[in-house]
């Protein structure tokens, strides 16, 4: 639920233990964890006993490769570039460099007691990995527990033929700390794909549908191909907020650096660019302006765009969904199918205007945010159809017309969409008030054009609204700016919470959100009638209201924030 409303609900959980017991902090209701269960991977300290009994005395120890000697120093460096490029511009007029000569040196350091410090071995049962100088841990993971291998690998890897290898065991990634990460950085390239197989063929095992001959399917180099980026998708970078943040981040840095930023501001096109727009008088200057702001971040957006999914390809390997992306920082993730509890597909307004979309996994054990295993960036919306109907199986989730909402949610997608119209309404007028009647044409102009715009997206937003309810599965939809269409299995549900804000009570709609541990963690059906509110989620998970063990009164009104339901 969104919006400065103050809410009460009422939560429910599932107790039939259909969800997988391996999705970390979910067990089934009323049933204890077997006591024997070894968890999917432990941090120990060097010295702890029980690290002997996972050792294999046959299997030998390995080091990462000596080429991350070279690789580490480069990377961290790097990353300490513009801090260099600060310190060299404040102390030009210096004739000593002692500051730079020691951070190499820490860094040169920190990698050699990097590498002399970390080992790892493949055992029958767990894998485990050494590391930490100073403080020496043990990450052990067991290999029936592993569910992915993945790789990435920047420049500095690729030149000098090494790679970054992660195993995953279905824990959420977001909720990891660096010392519990099973993470080689870096090994040999051609030791990469016999690694992940070798991790992997336990996963092979348990797909009764693969024979001999199937084993290609398998291999690292092997797979159907669902999607791969086009170069034509990159007119969908600029109407996206990434070019605006590589271009504020390089705004701070040539602040920062002084007469870098006259300089830019001193170049010819600039100031005459400058000048032709102030001389259009106002507001066609702040819109030219705007308009050329928008176009310089929309170039870095489009490089942006290509550097980080340049490359990219989706493809299916069996058990396993593998994707690829990045040109200067390659990355290989593999997501297991049978953590996938659906697909969201992302459609703000400003990409469905070009026909674009995005697709994300709901699945158990990803990240999260930024860092989020995405099925299929920026991209035309047929695509983005297409590889979910591929992903789901089904194309009923996909594209069934969504069931609208009561006439008294669309009212409350107009009066709360208004509400960022009122502000700017009021800061225009503020502004009239202080410059005089030389303002006055940002209220001619300014008030009616936010008006069009917070109504359209108002309009937008009552459009998208819906949801539909199909045999163990819930599609839900809402939003306009971050507009987006959730497909979500029964299976995957774990309870239900329904809230009611003040201002829901008065207009008798409620808000449904679905508990899952996979993606977000809730999945909300935004404002539906009142009254339908736990039918939705009996619906889906048969029993659930069972939990209230009250009957009502006939001819009774539904409370949803009580619980209560007509008898």
């Amino acid at each position: 639920m969104t919006g400065p409303e103050t809410a009460a609900g009422v939560t429910a959980g599932s107790d039939d233990g259909r969800y997988d017991d391996d999705d970390e902090g979910v067990t089934s209701a009323g049933t204890a964890p077997a006591p024997e269960a070894e968890p999917a991977e432990e941090v120990l300290s060097a010295d702890e006993p029980a690290i002997g009994e996972k050792i294999d005395p046959e299997a030998p120890w390995e080091r990462l490769s000596w080429r991350m000697l070279l690789v580490y120093p480069l990377g961290m460096l790097t990353r300490l570039l513009p801090l260099f490029l600060i310190s060299l511009w404040l102390g030009s007029n210096r004739s000593n460099y002692w500051f730079e000569i020691i951070v190499v040196s820490l860094v040169i350091l920190s990698g050699v007691l990097r590498w002399l410090s970390t080992s790892y071995q493949v055992g029958r049962t767990h894998i485990i990995l050494k590391k930490g100088f100073f403080s020496r841990q043990v990450v052990t993971v067991a290999r029936q527990r592993i569910r992915s291998v993945d790789t990435e690998s920047d420049l500095f890897h690729r030149v000098l033929k090494v790679s970054i290898v992660e195993v995953g065991t279905g824990r959420a990634d977001s909720g990891k700390s660096d010392a519990e990460r099973f993470r080689l950085d870096a090994i040999d390239t051609t030791l990469v794909d016999p690694l992940r197989d070798e991790l992997l063929k336990h996963r092979r095992a348990m797909d009764p549908s693969l024979d001999v001959e199937d084993e290609e399917q398998w291999g690292s180099k092997y797979g159907e191909d669902i999607a791969r980026w086009k170069v034509t998708w990159s007119r969908f970078a600029p109407f996206s907020f990434i070019g605006f943040g590589v271009l504020f981040s390089l705004w701070l840095i040539t602040w920062q650096m002084g007469d870098m930023h006259d300089r830019i501001m001193d170049l010819a096109v600039v100031e005459g660019t400058i000048d032709w727009l102030d001389s259009l008088g106002q507001p066609w200057a702040f819109v030219g302006k705007g308009v050329a702001i928008w176009l310089v971040a929309g170039v870095l957006a489009i490089i942006t765009y290509a550097i980080r999914y340049g490359k990219y390809a989706l493809t299916d390997r069996g058990q396993l969904l593998y994707v690829q992306n990045g040109i200067l920082r390659r990355k290989h993730i593999a997501l297991d199918k049978a953590r996938l509890r659906g697909v969201e597909m992302r459609l703000p307004v400003y990409l469905r205007m070009l026909g674009g979309g995005r697709l994300e996994p709901i699945m158990t054990g990803t990240k999260k945010g930024a860092t989020a295993s995405t099925l299929l960036p920026q991209a035309p919306i047929a695509d983005v159809r297409r590889v979910a109907i591929r992903i789901l199986g089904d194309e009923t989730p996909v594209t069934v017309p969504l069931r609208r909402h009561p006439w008294k949610a669309s009212r409350r997608r107009i009066t709360r969409g208004l509400l960022p119209f009122w502000i700017v309404a009021g800061i225009i007028v503020l502004v009239r008030v202080d410059s005089g009647p030389s303002a006055d044409i940002w209220v001619h102009w300014g008030i009616p054009a936010a008006l069009v715009f917070f109504v359209v997206l108002s309009v937008d937003r009552i459009r998208m609204l819906g949801h539909a309810l199909l045999p163990e599965m819930l599609v839900t939809s809402n939003g306009s700016w971050t507009a987006k269409r959730s497909v979500l299995e029964a299976d995957g549900i774990i309870g239900w919470t329904v809230t009611q804000s003040v201002f829901q009570r008065t207009a008798r709609v409620a808000t449904v959100s679905a508990a899952t541990p996979a993606g977000n963690g809730v999945y909300s059906v935004v404002d539906i009638d009142a009254d339908e509110a736990w039918a939705l989620a009996e619906a889906l998970t048969p029993g659930i209201t069972d939990v209230w063990h009250h009957t009502g009164e006939p001819g009774g009104r539904v409370s949803p924030s009580m619980g209560v339901r007509r008898g």
